[in-house]
């Protein structure tokens, strides 16, 4: 076996590394890193993969604090195009045998890929680079490989209670964080996602949801009228008025590791879910009552179909970001394949608008009530 290049710098690298094994379905990559701290951002931010310790892998991701490079290794940079990897965040990129390299000047970081050897190498100045990497190289390295094979991104929150899943689709500010937050409380459910699922259509009609984890991230509307999570106000914005509240930015973050406060009774924190009711929230704080509205099998698959699953915004654009760099996404025609055949299933399934306000608990009894009856079929 041949000593890769990353191999080279690691031997080079003194003291301890920390590495670990990320597996989702089908999909898998192992992060190796000389840096605790980003180690321990990794682990604790990717709640829903699997983590194996050190073993074999599709992918290897080693995540070097080494100084970054020299300055000779960047120079030929100068005149290389420049691609957006991130919010405000810009990289100078070419293509080098086999695979790509990336320079992020803005945190001193250069990234090769080698899409033979199957490897990507991120070499870091400082430590505060390698924590902003920890969980993001891994994430799109899993993502990819589960886009790869028929998963398409949804824009969701979902939770599980006795073994079935909800799925609670929309734009943004449509209700999607109250109503899971509601329900983890008042039902006893199972966490699984605030924002993004990777959905497939699997065989026999079926669907899988696997989370694209990330931290939760909740308005103070919300967080108010949660007696348990109204402490998680900025006390700054605790004097906000009520009724200003529920359009008070910036929301507030909760991290993977903080989740076990979000639930009640046994509740779990779960890396996938197979949904069973599809719920499309409709909050307005001046309701003072829960009303529930079936929709159609046609409405519904028109309707995740013209918004491809919520990520898109007809009106307003795109209402959740996809953003490829390291890997390119599948051809569109493969992923407009995918789409329909997860829409096809997805609206099969029984589905409500729900019509509420600001009150939790008639949120969450209402969304009680529909799993509480049973599979049911579309009215």
């Amino acid at each position: 076996m041949t000593t890769s290049a990353a191999d080279q710098l690691l031997a080079r690298q003194p003291g301890e590394f920390w590495d670990t094994t990320f597996r989702q379905a089908e999909a898998s990559v192992c992060l190796r890193t000389n840096s605790k701290a980003a180690f321990t951002h990794a682990t604790g931010t990717l709640y829903a993969y699997e983590q194996t310790g050190p073993s074999f892998a599709r992918w290897q991701i080693d995540l070097l604090v080494d100084g970054g490079p020299a300055c000779e290794e960047v120079e030929g940079f100068a005149d290389a195009p420049m691609v957006e990897i991130g919010p405000r965040l810009m990289a100078a990129v070419h293509a080098r045998p086999g695979g790509h390299a990336f320079w992020v000047e803005a945190l001193h970081t250069l990234i090769v890929t080698d899409t033979q050897q199957a490897t990507i190498t991120v070499r870091c100045a400082q430590e505060s680079a390698a924590l902003h990497w920890a969980a993001r190289l891994p994430r799109q390295a899993i993502t990819a490989q589960l886009l790869e094979n028929g998963a398409v991104y949804a824009h969701t929150a979902a939770f599980s209670r006795g073994g079935r899943g909800v799925v609670i689709a929309g734009h943004r500010g449509r209700g999607k964080t109250t109503t899971l937050l509601a329900c983890l409380h008042r039902l006893g459910a199972d966490y699984v996602t605030n924002d993004r699922l990777l959905l497939r259509a699997e065989g026999g009609g079926g669907l899988a949801g696997y989370v694209w984890p990330a931290r939760l991230r909740a308005g103070i509307g919300t967080l108010s009228a949660l007696p348990h999570l109204a402490d998680l106000v900025p006390e700054a914005q605790r004097t906000v008025p009520a009724e200003q509240r529920w359009l008070s930015r910036p929301k507030v973050p909760i991290e993977p590791w903080d989740f076990a406060r979000l639930l009640s009774s046994d509740g779990r924190v779960l890396g996938s879910v197979c949904p069973s009711l599809l719920v499309f929230p409709q909050l307005s704080p001046d309701r003072t009552t829960a009303r529930v509205e079936p929709v159609g099998v046609d409405e519904a698959r028109d309707e995740l179909l013209r918004t491809r699953l919520f990520m898109t915004d007809p009106g307003r654009g795109p209402s959740s970001h996809i953003n490829h760099w390291l890997w390119p996404a599948p051809d569109p025609a493969v992923t407009d394949r995918d789409l329909t055949r997860v829409v096809v299933a997805l609206a099969e399934l029984p589905c409500y608008r729900i019509h509420a306000g600001g009150d939790p608990a008639a949120l969450a009894d209402a969304v009680g009530r529909l799993l509480d009856a049973g599979p049911g079929v579309h009215e």
